[in-house]
């Protein structure tokens, strides 16, 4: 990270005290909110704790300790305390708060006040004298705390929403992840100002770009307004069931072995396609190495001590004389699947690409391991019906990106039925393994 993200991601009011001289209004107005906001941030995290709410907790813990709040040693325990419930697999969070009210009264319209600070100084930006870097670093600091104390409660809820689906798929939670969920907003506000979300000749001489423009672009899934018919739809806490209906772009949903959910949004976009911008990742990198991801448990090389093995959750087969996980979607049993797929806006395809404007919702079955994928056999069949027409894709499949695990990706040529009951059977040998299985899943009425 570079030193002048530090001061704005992690800071807190480090920028207010040292950028005084150079902007002192802004610099002003900014100290002003954080004395509410900051302590607004730690006795929400207490709540929380009380209420036994992991998510709501750990996004509160997050959020105070990223801008600098007091109490760092308690928040840090308290951050711990459900870090090591959740990626133990005791707790399985998921339960999505409903009552938003103490969030939203908490943060009694800060987000509004820091969001006036940044449209302040986008206009000095687009003056002949511009913006100086003291007053930059001001803006930049206000863009993430008016997102987070704007959207507070939708980041608990898309987070709870997330796990709601992961608990289905048998797998563990996971938290939002303040460092890398802020420089995603920093992203997906330039992103909204200039439009350019995806494009190789980014403005580097925009009053909002930062470096985090490349990270967000290259190291996240990017969901822009317009860009497809359903994404239009959905509001922020619904990304997650939002992703169901895509392939490439929930592949990272189907990671076991992830601790943090990356995920940003910016509503209120300047140009066409960017009214907002949503992104997210779900990062298989291990975090908190006193806790074993699933595969090093699996594989005999956990380092955690007896009392303290997983709980455990996910799929399972062995290959090489070890048990290693897999995922899948849709999950066994669903009720309320998707029927149609996403949209268009899948980019990672190379030609030729399926018409993903007419195709039924994408199956996927990923073994977390590097290995080769033979014998490979598939059925996708109507209850009580025919077989059901559908493209395959396999790991090393030229046409489309699915490194690095193992992974069966089938997509139905034509949309499914709604309300109806869909059986799959995948059979094939995992680095020669033989692995059989047959689950059914049911699509949503509407």
């Amino acid at each position: 990270m570079s030193r002048l993200l530090g001061l704005v991601v992690l800071g807190g009011a480090l920028p207010v005290l040292a950028l005084a001289q150079d902007a002192p209004d802004e610099a002003k107005g900014q100290k002003a909110l954080d004395e509410r906001f900051l302590p607004a941030l730690v006795e929400l995290a207490k709540l929380y704790n009380g209420k036994g709410d992991p998510e709501a907790c750990c996004f509160f813990c997050e959020c105070a300790l990223g801008f600098g709040a007091g109490d760092a040693e308690a928040l840090k325990g308290l951050k711990k305390k459900w870090e090591d419930e959740v990626y133990y697999g005791r707790v399985r969070g998921g339960v999505v708060l409903k009552d938003a009210a103490p969030i939203e009264k908490a943060m009694g319209g800060l987000g509004k006040e820091y969001r006036a600070i940044v449209e302040e100084l986008l206009k000095k930006g687009a003056s002949k004298e511009g913006l100086t870097d003291a007053q930059k670093q001001v803006m930049w600091a206000c863009v993430v705390r008016s997102e987070l104390a704007r959207g507070a409660h939708e980041y608990v809820q898309a987070t709870q929403r997330f796990n709601e689906l992961r608990r289905s798929m048998k797998l563990r939670a996971i938290l939002w992840d303040f460092e890398n969920s802020s420089k995603l907003i920093l992203g997906g506000w330039y992103m909204g100002e200039t439009g350019d979300w995806r494009g190789e000749d980014t403005d580097k001489a925009a009053v909002s770009y930062t470096a985090n423009v490349e990270f967000a672009k290259n190291e996240t899934n990017l969901l822009p307004r317009g860009q497809g018919s359903r994404s239009i739809d959905y509001a922020f806490p619904d990304l997650a069931d939002e992703i169901r209906a895509l392939a490439l772009i929930r592949m990272s949903l189907l990671n076991p072995d992830a601790r943090r959910l990356w995920l940003a949004n910016w509503s209120g976009g300047k140009k066409e396609w960017t009214e907002w911008i949503r992104m997210y990742s779900i990062p298989r990198g291990v975090y908190r190495p006193d806790i074993a991801t699933p595969s090093r448990h699996y594989g005999r090389e956990t380092v955690a001590e007896e009392k303290d093995r997983w709980t455990d959750l996910e799929e399972r087969i062995r290959i090489g004389g070890k048990d290693l996980v897999l995922s899948k979607y849709p999950y066994e049993g669903e009720s309320d699947a998707p029927w149609s797929y996403g949209s268009g806006i899948e980019l990672s395809w190379n030609d030729p690409k399926p018409d993903t404007w007419r195709c039924g919702l994408p199956i996927m079955i990923r073994f977390f391991v590097e290995a080769e994928l033979t014998d490979v056999e598939t059925e996708l069949r109507k209850d009580k019906g025919w077989p059901v027409g559908c493209r395959r894709y396999l790991t090393g499949d030229e046409r489309v990106d699915l490194k690095p695990c193992a992974t069966i990706l089938l997509i139905p040529e034509k949309r499914l039925d709604k309300d109806t009951k869909y059986h799959i059977t995948i059979k094939c040998k995992v680095g020669g393994t033989p692995y059989e299985r047959k689950w059914s899943f049911t699509t949503r009425a509407k």
